[in-house]
Protein backbone atom coordinates (compact mmCIF):
# COMPACT_ATOMS: atom_id res chain seq x y z
CA UNK A 1 0.00 0.00 0.00
CA UNK A 2 1.67 3.56 -1.42
CA UNK A 3 2.49 5.72 1.51
CA UNK A 4 0.69 9.33 1.37
CA UNK A 5 3.15 12.08 2.78
CA UNK A 6 1.78 13.57 5.80
CA UNK A 7 0.46 16.82 5.18
CA UNK A 8 -0.19 18.80 9.15
CA UNK A 9 -1.32 22.05 7.92
CA UNK A 10 -4.02 20.47 5.21
CA UNK A 11 -5.22 17.87 7.94
CA UNK A 12 -6.00 21.70 9.99
CA UNK A 13 -8.24 22.64 7.09
CA UNK A 14 -11.51 23.27 8.57
CA UNK A 15 -13.05 22.60 5.02
CA UNK A 16 -15.82 19.90 5.54
CA UNK A 17 -19.07 20.05 6.69
CA UNK A 18 -19.31 18.02 9.90
CA UNK A 19 -22.20 15.06 8.62
CA UNK A 20 -19.65 12.33 9.56
CA UNK A 21 -18.67 13.60 13.51
CA UNK A 22 -22.79 14.70 13.58
CA UNK A 23 -23.73 10.96 13.05
CA UNK A 24 -20.81 9.40 15.17
CA UNK A 25 -22.26 10.95 18.55
CA UNK A 26 -25.56 10.19 17.54
CA UNK A 27 -24.45 7.03 17.38
CA UNK A 28 -22.37 6.88 20.45
CA UNK A 29 -24.95 8.94 22.31
CA UNK A 30 -27.29 6.19 22.02
CA UNK A 31 -25.39 3.72 24.01
CA UNK A 32 -25.34 6.45 26.84
CA UNK A 33 -22.23 7.77 26.21
CA UNK A 34 -22.00 11.90 26.72
CA UNK A 35 -21.41 14.12 23.10
CA UNK A 36 -20.00 16.96 25.19
CA UNK A 37 -16.87 14.71 26.74
CA UNK A 38 -16.40 13.65 23.45
CA UNK A 39 -15.77 16.77 22.10
CA UNK A 40 -13.87 18.35 24.89
CA UNK A 41 -11.06 19.62 23.98
CA UNK A 42 -11.49 19.48 20.01
CA UNK A 43 -12.49 23.24 19.73
CA UNK A 44 -16.03 22.81 19.30
CA UNK A 45 -19.04 21.55 20.89
CA UNK A 46 -22.22 19.36 20.00
CA UNK A 47 -24.12 22.91 19.45
CA UNK A 48 -21.95 24.42 17.40
CA UNK A 49 -22.45 21.32 14.50
CA UNK A 50 -26.13 22.62 14.29
CA UNK A 51 -24.58 25.75 12.24
CA UNK A 52 -25.34 25.45 9.08
CA UNK A 53 -21.78 27.35 7.96
CA UNK A 54 -19.69 25.44 10.65
CA UNK A 55 -16.70 23.51 9.62
CA UNK A 56 -14.43 21.25 10.77
CA UNK A 57 -10.86 19.46 10.04
CA UNK A 58 -9.52 16.16 9.02
CA UNK A 59 -7.40 16.70 12.61
CA UNK A 60 -10.51 17.30 14.48
CA UNK A 61 -13.01 14.46 12.93
CA UNK A 62 -10.01 11.90 13.17
CA UNK A 63 -9.14 12.40 16.94
CA UNK A 64 -13.14 12.59 17.92
CA UNK A 65 -13.22 9.09 15.64
CA UNK A 66 -10.67 7.39 17.78
CA UNK A 67 -12.65 8.25 20.79
CA UNK A 68 -15.67 7.26 19.43
CA UNK A 69 -14.20 3.66 18.28
CA UNK A 70 -13.11 3.27 22.27
CA UNK A 71 -16.49 3.98 23.96
CA UNK A 72 -18.53 2.09 20.78
CA UNK A 73 -16.79 -1.28 21.33
CA UNK A 74 -17.92 -2.74 18.00
CA UNK A 75 -15.06 -2.68 15.31
CA UNK A 76 -17.97 -2.19 12.43
CA UNK A 77 -18.20 1.27 14.03
CA UNK A 78 -17.61 2.78 10.21
CA UNK A 79 -20.44 1.03 9.08
CA UNK A 80 -22.84 1.45 11.50
CA UNK A 81 -21.81 5.26 11.35
CA UNK A 82 -22.75 5.07 7.42
CA UNK A 83 -26.05 3.03 7.48
CA UNK A 84 -27.31 6.17 9.26
CA UNK A 85 -26.44 8.78 6.69
CA UNK A 86 -29.51 9.59 4.88
CA UNK A 87 -29.81 12.41 1.12
CA UNK A 88 -30.77 15.05 3.74
CA UNK A 89 -27.44 14.63 5.73
CA UNK A 90 -25.06 15.43 2.50
CA UNK A 91 -26.74 19.07 3.08
CA UNK A 92 -27.03 21.19 -0.15
CA UNK A 93 -25.21 18.68 -2.53
CA UNK A 94 -27.87 16.23 -1.15
CA UNK A 95 -30.56 18.51 -2.63
CA UNK A 96 -28.82 18.72 -5.67
CA UNK A 97 -28.92 14.78 -6.19
CA UNK A 98 -32.73 14.96 -5.66
CA UNK A 99 -33.11 16.95 -8.59
CA UNK A 100 -31.46 14.40 -11.11
CA UNK A 101 -32.78 12.24 -13.45
CA UNK A 102 -31.03 9.18 -12.62
CA UNK A 103 -28.86 7.67 -9.99
CA UNK A 104 -25.86 7.72 -11.64
CA UNK A 105 -26.38 11.41 -12.82
CA UNK A 106 -27.33 11.71 -9.01
CA UNK A 107 -23.69 10.35 -7.63
CA UNK A 108 -21.77 12.37 -10.31
CA UNK A 109 -23.52 15.55 -8.51
CA UNK A 110 -22.68 14.75 -5.60
CA UNK A 111 -18.97 13.71 -6.21
CA UNK A 112 -18.99 17.23 -8.06
CA UNK A 113 -19.34 18.52 -4.63
CA UNK A 114 -18.32 15.58 -2.40
CA UNK A 115 -16.43 18.55 0.12
CA UNK A 116 -19.48 19.77 0.39
CA UNK A 117 -21.31 16.81 1.05
CA UNK A 118 -18.82 16.06 4.34
CA UNK A 119 -16.65 13.68 2.58
CA UNK A 120 -13.34 12.90 4.26
CA UNK A 121 -11.79 10.53 1.47
CA UNK A 122 -11.76 11.68 -2.35
CA UNK A 123 -14.08 9.93 -4.73
CA UNK A 124 -13.93 9.22 -8.14
CA UNK A 125 -16.92 7.62 -10.23
CA UNK A 126 -16.27 5.93 -14.11
CA UNK A 127 -17.82 3.56 -16.26
CA UNK A 128 -15.79 0.16 -16.27
CA UNK A 129 -17.40 -1.51 -19.29
CA UNK A 130 -20.54 -1.63 -21.13
CA UNK A 131 -21.80 -3.64 -18.11
CA UNK A 132 -20.69 -2.08 -14.80
CA UNK A 133 -19.85 1.11 -13.41
CA UNK A 134 -17.50 2.11 -10.54
CA UNK A 135 -16.58 3.98 -7.33
CA UNK A 136 -12.98 3.89 -6.94
CA UNK A 137 -12.12 5.88 -2.94
CA UNK A 138 -8.83 6.84 -1.68
CA UNK A 139 -8.16 8.22 2.48
CA UNK A 140 -7.16 11.66 2.08
CA UNK A 141 -4.27 11.30 4.38
CA UNK A 142 -2.32 8.27 5.40
CA UNK A 143 -3.87 7.14 8.49
CA UNK A 144 -3.58 2.69 8.85
CA UNK A 145 -5.80 2.83 11.81
CA UNK A 146 -8.64 4.75 10.76
CA UNK A 147 -8.27 3.44 7.43
CA UNK A 148 -11.16 1.00 7.81
CA UNK A 149 -13.90 3.54 9.47
CA UNK A 150 -13.25 6.25 6.48
CA UNK A 151 -13.82 3.60 3.76
CA UNK A 152 -16.98 1.99 5.42
CA UNK A 153 -18.46 4.82 6.18
CA UNK A 154 -18.06 6.52 2.17
CA UNK A 155 -19.48 2.64 1.10
CA UNK A 156 -21.93 2.18 3.28
CA UNK A 157 -23.93 5.99 3.25
CA UNK A 158 -23.75 5.19 -0.70
CA UNK A 159 -25.21 2.27 -0.74
CA UNK A 160 -27.75 3.30 2.24
CA UNK A 161 -29.09 6.29 -0.23
CA UNK A 162 -29.36 4.56 -3.13
CA UNK A 163 -31.56 2.42 -1.66
CA UNK A 164 -33.32 5.07 0.13
CA UNK A 165 -33.48 6.68 -3.65
CA UNK A 166 -34.35 3.42 -5.60
CA UNK A 167 -35.57 1.07 -3.30
CA UNK A 168 -34.20 -1.55 -1.05
CA UNK A 169 -33.24 -4.54 -3.66
CA UNK A 170 -29.86 -2.19 -4.42
CA UNK A 171 -27.23 -3.98 -4.37
CA UNK A 172 -23.46 -3.73 -5.96
CA UNK A 173 -21.87 -6.29 -8.13
CA UNK A 174 -19.08 -6.54 -6.54
CA UNK A 175 -17.08 -4.31 -3.27
CA UNK A 176 -12.76 -4.62 -3.32
CA UNK A 177 -11.05 -3.19 -0.16
CA UNK A 178 -7.34 -2.88 -0.38
CA UNK A 179 -6.62 -3.58 3.39
CA UNK A 180 -6.81 -6.79 5.21
CA UNK A 181 -9.29 -8.68 5.94
CA UNK A 182 -10.89 -7.87 9.06
CA UNK A 183 -12.46 -9.60 12.17
CA UNK A 184 -15.61 -8.54 11.37
CA UNK A 185 -16.05 -9.06 7.33
CA UNK A 186 -19.38 -11.34 7.93
CA UNK A 187 -20.57 -7.33 8.67
CA UNK A 188 -19.22 -6.75 5.32
CA UNK A 189 -21.52 -9.41 3.40
CA UNK A 190 -24.40 -9.25 5.40
CA UNK A 191 -24.78 -5.01 4.55
CA UNK A 192 -23.64 -4.73 0.78
CA UNK A 193 -24.92 -8.36 -0.20
CA UNK A 194 -22.26 -8.85 -2.60
CA UNK A 195 -18.98 -10.45 -3.16
CA UNK A 196 -16.31 -8.63 -0.73
CA UNK A 197 -12.46 -9.11 -1.48
CA UNK A 198 -9.53 -7.71 0.69
CA UNK A 199 -6.15 -6.89 -0.15
CA UNK A 200 -7.33 -5.61 -3.65
CA UNK A 201 -5.32 -3.49 -5.46
CA UNK A 202 -7.98 -0.32 -4.96
CA UNK A 203 -10.75 0.43 -2.88
CA UNK A 204 -13.86 -0.17 -5.44
CA UNK A 205 -17.56 -0.57 -5.31
CA UNK A 206 -18.23 -1.89 -8.66
CA UNK A 207 -22.05 -1.61 -9.82
CA UNK A 208 -24.35 -2.75 -12.58
CA UNK A 209 -25.19 0.05 -15.56
CA UNK A 210 -28.90 -0.42 -14.54
CA UNK A 211 -28.55 1.12 -11.39
CA UNK A 212 -26.78 3.96 -13.18
CA UNK A 213 -29.53 4.51 -15.74
CA UNK A 214 -32.37 4.19 -12.76
CA UNK A 215 -34.83 6.59 -12.87
CA UNK A 216 -35.87 8.92 -9.46
CA UNK A 217 -39.15 9.55 -8.33
CA UNK A 218 -37.98 13.05 -6.91
CA UNK A 219 -36.83 14.54 -10.79
CA UNK A 220 -38.16 17.03 -12.01
CA UNK A 221 -37.29 18.67 -15.81
CA UNK A 222 -38.75 21.98 -15.07
CA UNK A 223 -36.97 22.42 -11.85
CA UNK A 224 -33.73 20.69 -12.35
CA UNK A 225 -31.65 23.42 -13.71
CA UNK A 226 -32.65 26.35 -12.05
CA UNK A 227 -32.27 24.58 -8.50
CA UNK A 228 -28.76 23.12 -9.58
CA UNK A 229 -28.24 26.88 -10.55
CA UNK A 230 -29.49 27.68 -6.99
CA UNK A 231 -27.43 25.07 -5.48
CA UNK A 232 -24.09 25.90 -7.45
CA UNK A 233 -24.03 29.36 -6.81
CA UNK A 234 -24.59 28.64 -2.94
CA UNK A 235 -21.58 26.05 -2.70
CA UNK A 236 -19.30 27.99 -4.91
CA UNK A 237 -18.99 30.71 -2.65
CA UNK A 238 -17.43 28.50 0.65
CA UNK A 239 -13.72 29.96 1.41
CA UNK A 240 -10.96 27.52 3.09
CA UNK A 241 -10.79 27.93 6.81
CA UNK A 242 -8.60 26.47 9.27
CA UNK A 243 -9.80 24.32 12.42
CA UNK A 244 -7.61 26.75 14.88
CA UNK A 245 -9.16 29.34 13.54
CA UNK A 246 -12.37 28.21 13.65
CA UNK A 247 -11.84 26.72 17.29
CA UNK A 248 -10.72 30.48 18.49
CA UNK A 249 -13.57 32.03 16.97
CA UNK A 250 -16.50 29.82 18.13
CA UNK A 251 -15.41 30.81 22.01
CA UNK A 252 -15.37 34.40 20.77
CA UNK A 253 -18.68 34.02 19.50
CA UNK A 254 -19.87 32.53 23.32
CA UNK A 255 -18.79 35.58 24.92
CA UNK A 256 -17.95 38.68 21.93
CA UNK A 257 -20.18 41.20 24.41
CA UNK A 258 -16.83 40.65 26.99
CA UNK A 259 -13.84 39.41 24.65
CA UNK A 260 -12.07 37.04 26.75
CA UNK A 261 -8.10 37.17 26.70
CA UNK A 262 -6.07 34.91 24.05
CA UNK A 263 -4.90 33.12 27.48
CA UNK A 264 -7.69 32.22 28.59
CA UNK A 265 -8.78 31.06 24.64
CA UNK A 266 -5.38 29.44 25.05
CA UNK A 267 -6.26 27.49 28.52
CA UNK A 268 -9.65 26.50 26.88
CA UNK A 269 -7.77 25.01 23.03
CA UNK A 270 -4.98 23.46 25.57
CA UNK A 271 -2.07 25.84 24.03
CA UNK A 272 -0.28 28.58 25.99
CA UNK A 273 -0.78 32.36 24.79
CA UNK A 274 3.07 32.36 22.83
CA UNK A 275 1.97 29.48 21.12
CA UNK A 276 -1.77 30.87 19.72
CA UNK A 277 0.14 34.41 18.85
CA UNK A 278 2.88 32.12 16.83
CA UNK A 279 0.24 29.90 14.80
CA UNK A 280 -1.96 32.84 14.18
CA UNK A 281 0.70 34.88 12.51
CA UNK A 282 1.59 31.52 10.39
CA UNK A 283 -1.69 31.89 8.99
CA UNK A 284 -1.12 35.26 8.14
CA UNK A 285 -3.98 36.50 10.82
CA UNK A 286 -4.21 37.36 15.12
CA UNK A 287 -6.27 37.23 17.14
CA UNK A 288 -7.80 40.82 16.85
CA UNK A 289 -8.62 39.84 13.32
CA UNK A 290 -10.82 36.96 14.30
CA UNK A 291 -12.21 39.32 17.27
CA UNK A 292 -13.18 41.78 14.01
CA UNK A 293 -14.62 39.12 12.25
CA UNK A 294 -16.71 37.78 14.77
CA UNK A 295 -17.96 41.44 15.82
CA UNK A 296 -18.71 42.03 11.99
CA UNK A 297 -20.85 38.96 11.38
CA UNK A 298 -22.69 39.90 15.05
CA UNK A 299 -23.28 43.24 14.60
CA UNK A 300 -24.25 42.59 11.13
CA UNK A 301 -26.94 39.85 11.79
CA UNK A 302 -28.52 42.42 14.38
CA UNK A 303 -28.17 45.14 11.91
CA UNK A 304 -29.94 42.64 9.51
CA UNK A 305 -32.96 40.62 11.62
CA UNK A 306 -33.43 43.12 14.49
CA UNK A 307 -34.62 46.49 15.31
CA UNK A 308 -32.33 46.91 18.10
CA UNK A 309 -31.20 50.65 18.84
CA UNK A 310 -27.60 51.47 17.39
CA UNK A 311 -26.48 51.42 21.30
CA UNK A 312 -27.66 48.10 22.19
CA UNK A 313 -25.99 45.95 19.54
CA UNK A 314 -22.84 48.42 19.90
CA UNK A 315 -23.32 46.89 23.76
CA UNK A 316 -23.93 43.54 22.06
CA UNK A 317 -20.32 43.62 20.22
CA UNK A 318 -18.00 44.61 22.90
CA UNK A 319 -18.67 48.69 22.72
CA UNK A 320 -19.29 51.00 25.40
CA UNK A 321 -21.11 53.32 22.93
CA UNK A 322 -22.61 54.10 19.96
CA UNK A 323 -20.04 56.30 18.44
CA UNK A 324 -16.55 54.08 18.92
CA UNK A 325 -19.26 51.16 17.46
CA UNK A 326 -20.07 53.65 14.36
CA UNK A 327 -15.96 54.23 13.86
CA UNK A 328 -15.18 50.27 14.43
CA UNK A 329 -18.39 49.32 11.37
CA UNK A 330 -16.51 52.21 9.15
CA UNK A 331 -13.02 50.57 9.15
CA UNK A 332 -14.27 46.62 9.33
CA UNK A 333 -16.14 47.58 5.70
CA UNK A 334 -16.04 50.79 4.34
CA UNK A 335 -19.84 51.50 5.38
CA UNK A 336 -22.44 53.02 7.79
CA UNK A 337 -24.51 50.69 10.43
CA UNK A 338 -27.40 52.44 9.07
CA UNK A 339 -26.16 52.24 5.24
CA UNK A 340 -26.98 48.28 6.19
CA UNK A 341 -30.19 48.76 7.65
CA UNK A 342 -31.49 50.81 4.99
CA UNK A 343 -30.92 48.02 2.43
CA UNK A 344 -27.31 48.05 1.36
CA UNK A 345 -25.62 44.79 0.47
CA UNK A 346 -22.51 43.92 3.32
CA UNK A 347 -19.61 43.83 1.88
CA UNK A 348 -16.63 41.46 3.15
CA UNK A 349 -14.36 42.44 5.91
CA UNK A 350 -11.81 45.12 4.65
CA UNK A 351 -8.38 43.18 5.06
CA UNK A 352 -6.15 45.02 8.29
CA UNK A 353 -3.58 46.31 6.13
CA UNK A 354 -6.33 48.98 4.52
CA UNK A 355 -8.26 49.55 7.38
CA UNK A 356 -5.41 50.61 9.80
CA UNK A 357 -5.60 50.02 13.80
CA UNK A 358 -7.28 53.26 14.99
CA UNK A 359 -9.87 52.05 16.90
CA UNK A 360 -8.70 52.16 20.56
CA UNK A 361 -11.69 50.92 21.76
CA UNK A 362 -10.96 47.45 20.17
CA UNK A 363 -7.68 47.14 20.84
CA UNK A 364 -8.03 47.71 24.26
CA UNK A 365 -10.68 44.93 24.37
CA UNK A 366 -8.02 42.63 23.15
Amino acid sequence: MPVKPHHPDAEAAADVPPHVIRQVLQLVASRGHSAERLCKGLGFTPENLCDANFRVSYRQTSLLVRRAMQRWGDPAIGIATGARQTVVCFGLPGLGMLTCATLGEAFQYLIKYQRAAGALTTNEMSILDEHHFVTEVNTRFHDPELEPFFIEEIFVSGVEVSRAMVGSHFRPARLELRYPRPEYAAAYSEYFRCPVIFNAPLNRLICDMAWYHCPLPTHDRYMQDSLQAQIDELLEQETPRNDLVESIMNELRGSIDEVPALARIGEALNLSERTLRRRLAELDTSYQRLVDQVRYECALDLLKRSDMPLIDIAMATGFTDARNFRRAFKRWCGMLPNQIRQGAPAPRLIPMERAGSNSNAAQAAV
